[in-house]
């Protein structure tokens, strides 16, 4: 399991983006923390203090890029496009992955994996 921590400015938001994304039922929320994760998968999601908090910038700029290994990545676009994320239509494949770029409610740019 990969293991990633982010800051966010709304941590309801983004915890529904990635149990949708992850399909996990029962993700841990409290006030200012959240833990969402599946097999392969673990997010812990920081609140931002209040004076941090910005609107989500849906840039490439960002200095890393998480990587996601999910089912399906059709089904990661629509839990994404349903949550406040998106994930690109274009995809790139490399050996035995098909790879596709995106961007969750924060503005964190991502990109989902799946095994072809």
């Amino acid at each position: 399991m990969t293991t990633i921590v982010l800051w966010v400015s709304d941590l309801e938001k983004s915890a529904q983006f990635y149990k949708a994304l992850f399909e996990d039922q029962h993700p841990y929320l409290s006030e200012t923390f959240a833990s969402v994760s599946d097999s392969n998968n673990e997010v812990l999601l920081h609140l931002l203090p209040e004076e941090y908090r910005s609107e989500p910038s849906l840039g490439e700029d960002n200095p890393i890029k998480p990587v996601f290994t999910v089912k399906s990545i059709e089904q990661a676009k629509l839990a994404a496009g349903q949550n406040g994320g998106r994930i690109k239509t274009e995809t790139n494949e490399h050996e035995q992955w098909r790879y596709a770029d995106g961007n969750d409610p924060d503005g964190h740019v991502i990109q989902v994996r799946e095994r072809i």
